[in-house]
């Protein structure tokens, strides 16, 4: 869990017997979609001090490693506005994140909880993942459809299996689009399982690797 600097959240007196929030969010929620070999993704939730006096800003955390939060100041006088940046390390990551930022002050009895869902998209579609070989059935090659996602270019250069009980051969249908790659058991005997990392270097020269899987069961 990652301790950032600062967090956010508060609550006010009490009006009709509920608690109000002294700082007010414009929302609390937010969604941000990356781009393909994006590597860092940043966002901002934006609040004001509705309350009568300052708020002081006590700390900031986040629910993952790869995220960083960061007030816009520590303190925030009555009718200030106000921000937490929220930035994301992307790395190699593909799908749907939610990730939360709990955010406390020194006039909330409880944080306030802020969530981002993080869709990061995927360089290339495998169809299927993984291959699948019945015991004692036949030890055919079959081969697993490598599509890139639109707007991208893959040039993918080599296959690294994690086990020898299979052969691999990688086919260029489309350069830089479609490609298959062939898995063939050397028998079937007894169940067996391996990982294949595909090498691809994007057109700005960055390096990919993608995953498919075979198993024996």
């Amino acid at each position: 869990m990652k301790r950032s600097l600062f967090c956010l959240c508060a609550l006010l007196p009490f009006t009709a017997g509920l608690p109000v929030l002294a700082l007010e969010w414009k929302t609390q929620q937010l969604t941000l979609k990356a781009a393909p070999l994006q590597k860092s993704a940043e966002t901002s939730f934006e609040f004001t001090n509705s309350s009568a006096k300052a708020v002081t800003i006590l700390g900031i955390d986040t629910s993952c490693d790869c995220t960083e939060a960061t007030p816009s100041a520590l303190t925030f006088a009555p009718g200030a506005s106000g921000r937490i940046t929220a930035r994301f390390t992307l790395g190699d990551r593909q799908g749907v994140y939610d990730r939360t930022i709990t955010v406390t002050t020194d006039e909330a009895k409880e944080p306030v909880s802020l969530h981002v869902q993080l869709a990061v998209p995927e360089l290339a579609s495998l169809t299927p993942r993984s291959l699948e070989w019945k015991l004692n059935g036949a030890a055919e090659s079959r081969f697993i459809e490598i599509r890139v996602a639109d707007g991208l270019e893959l040039t993918l250069s080599s296959v690294q299996p994690t086990s020898d009980f299979f052969t691999s051969r990688l086919e260029t249908i489309a350069p830089g689009h479609h490609y298959r790659l062939h898995l063939t058991p050397r028998h079937t005997r007894e169940a067996a399982n391996a990982a294949f990392r595909i090498y691809a270097k994007a057109g700005t020269g960055q390096d990919i690797v993608l995953s498919a899987y075979g198993n024996v069961r």
